[in-house]
């Protein structure tokens, strides 16, 4: 085993080592850290990451560089493609140890996911500092087995399921992007009641066709909505056509960057529960109707959707139960009682720890001197 962590000179640069990839809610949060890094300890932050080209797209956005390596997942896979993951790992765990030793990082950092197993374990090998950061109400595989090695386990909920080792554990909240973290930039009139429509960047077919199915349901308040639906590429025609066939003013898109700012817009957000959308949320006071996507690991989005709903800041529907019916019951309600849409924002508000990526960092400032 060949340790160089301890060797690290005072006046090597302040490296730091993030692995994050698969999903946009690894990677986001992992983003959101890497700014931080850079901009409160002028740290030099690379990432490790998948293949996926669209991982490699957003890193190019944000204009931080990468590696990437051949790591596959073990969950929510056929047993066949989970054994040959496992008969590869040690081949990733090499690969993920010689990219750390060519950075020489001060600090490694896993966000969680599938490449966050082989470039944790290459890094304690080596002797680095190792923390990993769980966004879910469960933590998944890798950050099971990895928070028995970590030097820090870095939670987004102030209690999760499944943690090794709850006394070198940190409730530092979930990373967001400073876009979600900035005050509004004019307050948000009582009308239009604008809701925002969402299903993650492939959008979600199934919330896309019951937000339809709801606007038969809202003729008495047609003339006084406002949606902008991200209906992903492929519902997309059927999606516009819909609000046009119903004469309800929409903005539909296919995607768009630009969450944040329709956050800011919206009184309602119907979704997904992912931990991403959740923190956004909340650091907003904004409130969801969270439809927990139904293959979700060891039913995690269910699990962060009830802390939201437990603490008064959201609404949970079942993606079986969810019904067209119902999304027009809910937005009725909270357009005629403004006072329990006001009460629910402040709940929502106050689950926020927008500042979570300073806490992390700043709980990491003494690997970084």
């Amino acid at each position: 085993m060949t340790h160089f962590g301890a060797a690290i000179r005072a006046d090597q640069p302040r490296r730091v080592m993030i692995a994050a990839g698969g999903t946009g809610g690894h990677l986001y949060p992992g983003i959101a850290l890497a700014q931080e890094f850079r901009r409160g300890y002028n740290a030099e932050v690379s990432f490790i990451t998948t293949p996926k080209p669209v991982t490699q797209e957003i890193l190019r956005q944000y204009d931080f560089p990468w590696q990437t390596l051949d790591a596959r997942a073990l969950q929510g896979t056929s047993w066949w493609r989970r054994l040959w993951s496992l008969l590869r790992l040690p081949g990733s765990i090499w690969q993920a140890g010689r990219i750390l030793r060519q950075s020489r990082p001060r600090l490694v950092v896993g966000m969680g996911g599938y490449i966050s197993g082989p470039v944790g374990v290459a890094a304690k090998r080596l002797g680095l500092p190792l923390v990993i950061h769980e966004q879910n109400a469960v933590l998944g595989a890798a950050n099971r087995y990895l928070g028995r090695l970590a030097d820090i386990i870095f939670l987004s909920f102030p209690e999760s399921e499944g943690n090794p080792a709850p006394e070198r554990s940190v409730w530092s909240g979930n990373p967001i992007r400073p876009e979600f973290c900035a005050p509004p930039p004019t307050p948000r009139p009582r009308e239009p009641f604008t809701i925002l429509i969402m299903g993650g960047s492939q959008g979600a077919h199934h919330l896309n066709m019951q937000m339809l199915a709801a606007l038969p349901w809202l003729t008495s308040l047609r003339d006084r909505l406002h949606c902008i639906h991200l209906s992903g590429a492929a519902d997309l025609v059927a999606v516009a056509e819909g609000y046009q066939a119903a004469g309800v003013s929409a903005q539909v898109l296919a995607f768009s960057p630009q969450v944040g700012d329709f956050m800011h817009q919206a009184h309602l957000v119907l979704c997904r529960a992912g931990a991403s959308t959740l923190a956004e949320l909340t650091a907003l006071g904004r409130v969801g109707i969270l439809v927990p996507y139904p293959f979700a690991a060891n039913q995690h989005q269910e699990k962060n959707a009830a802390y939201a709903v437990r603490a008064g800041a959201a609404f949970l529907i079942l993606n079986q139960e969810l019904t067209g019916e119902k999304i027009a019951a809910m937005i009725e309600q909270l357009f005629h009682h403004p006072e329990q849409l006001q009460h629910m924002e402040e709940n929502s508000r106050a689950l926020g720890r927008p500042q979570a990526a300073a806490i992390i960092a700043s709980e990491c400032k003494k690997y970084l001197s």
